[in-house]
């Protein structure tokens, strides 16, 4: 009984320990890649505050401090590209939209000599179609 006992318990033993060895190297990989990425980091960007810091005392940032860095550095970037993305496109609609009110910078009297010149003009686009081959044309009287 005490056989079966002492071995199960050896046998535990040696099962937990191979975890603890087994976890470190992924920790270590996790601690590299973090490490990689922050270098990546302050390489696109030398004159920042917290790679000055990465640099004098790399092996003092713990995994709270990558995250710190991460969510006030990384995430920044995202923010300030979605913000561009979105003024860009509203800047667009506007651009687009004034474009479009304007007439398409051609003047009524242009749209009425090309009218009463060509049966096939279209005064949404300026445009008209041509005998000799069948293309749209934009109309310059």
């Amino acid at each position: 009984m005490r056989r079966s006992i002492s071995s199960f318990l050896a046998a535990a033993l040696l099962a937990t320990s191979g975890l603890t060895v087994a976890a470190a190297p992924a920790e270590a990989q996790s601690y590299r890649q973090q490490q990689r990425f922050v270098e990546r980091f302050c390489a696109r960007n030398p004159g920042a505050r917290d790679c000055r810091e990465f640099r004098r005392d790399a092996r003092r940032w713990d995994n709270r401090r990558y995250q710190r860095w991460y969510r006030d550095n990384y995430r920044q970037d995202r923010r300030d590209a979605t913000t561009a993305a979105i003024f860009g496109l509203a800047a667009g609609a506007a651009l687009g939209a004034a474009a479009a009110s304007s007439g398409g910078g051609y003047s009524s009297s242009q749209a009425q000599r090309c009218a009463a010149r060509y049966r096939t003009y279209d005064p949404r686009t300026n445009t008209y179609v041509a005998n000799s081959a069948g293309e749209r044309r934009v109309c310059r009287l």
